[in-house]
């Protein structure tokens, strides 16, 4: 949904251009304005695609492209302000050649829409976006459901008719809630799917409206295509005209049979092997658990981090803290005291507590978990039941 700043925001030309549509009116046969949406990339900034405002003026020899998704990861503490949520993007404009040789050379395709607007319309939004391009104003911060690059736009464009309330959507919703709608996006990289799924909690599983969906490039491109203006003299489409500006490059990828679900399916199998072992030589691998807790507490510490810390949507009301939480990064100095005094683990009972509290509440809270979580917390349950009922099973002696 967003894109690097690889190149400068050109500030000169934007004045000139400003300049000139101020001194020159404009005419409605010789300006245009046209909504640009990007398709996907690869990269996980990329995933969403992209969207862009075109204005272009024949007269005066204006054809620039203005986006609100520009950032920088060369700003101080970038990844740590992302983090918490803190993250500050930027408007910015290139004259519309530039942006196509850069999605061109992504591979890219980039679908245009024109937009219906009178003269004045066109004026009074090219000069607001001008405005916004400037050096005081061209920052604000961004949210990535609701104060994103395609939001910021649909709003101005919006401001423009009257607001949403003269505007019709005449296409059916395209999905029910945001989850849905994001894994339509990411179920092509399994991994950057599963950790948006793990950090994104119950909020993004309550039904979404139109209006909420439409952060999402081809959604609000779709929207707009059979949307009708209403106002007091009419009704008429507020797209006139919709053509592909360049067609996706369809790249071959390589499957990645290493994906979540398998690597669950190997961690549970592995842990089964483990036991096994353990039967054979009589020998507990009490390092094993603690690279298990180890894992499985790091990825609490994380959710329990952006739930208290992060001003994220979405990230705090999140129930896989019933399971993955710090308390094993707390338990792991108990493990390491039983196993040097030759002691069953029956604290491993905590364990089987957090995994049933969760797998037996699954069906009752608001919250969609990804199915390979399922398995990694049935590893952790059998690994658990196996430590305190060793002694009865297999008659080993500790250590």
């Amino acid at each position: 949904m967003t894109r690097a700043l690889t190149h400068t925001i050109k500030l000169l030309f934007i004045a000139i251009a400003f300049i000139a549509t101020t001194l020159l009116p404009a005419r409605a046969d010789e300006t245009q304005v046209s909504l640009l949406t990007c398709s996907p990339g690869e990269e996980v900034y990329e995933l969403f695609g992209h969207t862009a405002l075109r204005y272009t003026d024949s007269e005066n020899d204006i054809d620039v492209v203005f986006g609100y998704g520009y950032f920088s990861f060369s700003t101080p503490n970038f990844a740590w302000r992302f983090i918490l949520g803190e993250t500050d993007y930027m408007v910015g404009a290139v004259d519309y050649q530039s942006f196509i040789e850069e999605y061109r050379h992504r591979g890219s395709g980039i679908t245009e829409q024109v937009i219906q607007l009178d003269s004045l319309q066109k004026q009074r939004l090219f000069k607001e976006l001008v405005t916004n391009c400037q050096i005081t104003n061209r920052t604000y911060r961004y949210n990535y459901f609701y104060n994103n690059c395609t939001t910021k736009i649909r709003d101005k464009i919006l401001e423009q008719l009257g607001g949403a309330n003269n505007v019709l959507y005449n296409n059916l919703p395209q999905a029910a809630t945001i989850r849905e709608a994001l894994e339509q996006h990411t179920h092509i990289q399994p991994w950057n799917e599963f950790g948006i799924n793990l950090l994104l909690g119950a909020d993004i599983d309550a039904p979404a409206t139109r209006e909420v969906l439409q952060f999402l490039p081809g959604y609000l491109m779709n929207d707009l295509a059979t949307a009708q203006i209403t106002n007091e003299v009419g009704s008429y489409p507020l797209v006139s005209e919709q053509k592909e500006l360049l067609q996706p490059v369809e790249k071959a990828k390589t499957p990645n049979h290493l994906t979540p679900f398998n690597s669950a399916l190997l961690l549970l199998l592995f842990t089964m092997i483990i036991m096994l072992c353990e039967v054979r030589s009589h020998k507990i691998f009490w390092g094993y658990d603690i690279l298990l807790m180890a894992a499985q507490g790091l990825a609490g510490t994380i959710l329990l981090f952006m739930a208290t810390c992060s001003l994220h949507p979405a990230v705090d009301n999140n129930y896989l803290l019933i399971w993955l939480n710090p308390v094993p990064l707390l338990l792991i100095p108990v493990h390491i005291y039983y196993a040097i005094k030759h002691k069953c683990p029956t604290f491993m009972w905590i364990q089987v507590a957090m995994v049933v509290a969760f797998i037996a509440s699954a069906p009752f809270v608001p919250q969609h978990y990804p199915a390979p979580i399922f398995i990694f917390a049935a590893a952790t349950l059998v690994r658990s039941i196996f430590h305190i009922y060793r002694e009865r099973i297999c008659e080993l002696s500790l250590y």
